[in-house]
C-alpha cells in the first residue's frame, strides 16, 4: 500500500511539474525577414476612405454642412421612390 501511494505522489508531482515546464517555457524567437520581402499570408486591403454608398454619400454631405436636412430628406425620398419602382417588395400571398 505504501508503495502505490508513494507511485500516485510521484505521477503527481511529474505532471505537475511538466505542466509548469511548459508553462514557463520560452517561445523560440522568430527570424526577422529583410524589409521588402512578402512571404507570409496576404494583407487584407485597405477600407474606402469615402462612402460607398449613394446614402453614404449623401449623409458624408449632410454632415459636412454641404446640403441642408431638407435636401438630405428629399434626396432619401427620391431613393426611396426608384428602389420601389427597380425592385418593389411584395408581402407574401399568405400574409396579405
Amino acid at each position: 500500500m505504501e508503495v502505490a501511494a508513494v507511485l500516485i505522489i510521484l505521477v503527481i508531482v511529474v505532471t505537475v511539474a511538466l505542466v509548469l515546464a511548459s508553462a514557463f517555457w520560452p517561445e523560440p524567437e522568430q527570424e526577422q525577414e529583410p524589409a521588402g520581402t512578402k512571404t507570409g499570408p496576404a494583407t487584407a486591403p485597405e477600407p474606402p476612405t469615402g462612402p460607398t454608398t449613394l446614402e453614404g454619400a449623401l449623409v458624408a454631405q449632410l454632415l459636412s454642412g454641404e446640403i441642408s436636412a431638407r435636401q438630405y430628406r428629399r434626396a432619401v425620398a427620391k431613393l426611396a421612390a426608384r428602389d420601389d419602382q427597380r425592385q418593389p417588395v411584395r408581402p407574401p400571398s399568405g400574409l396579405v
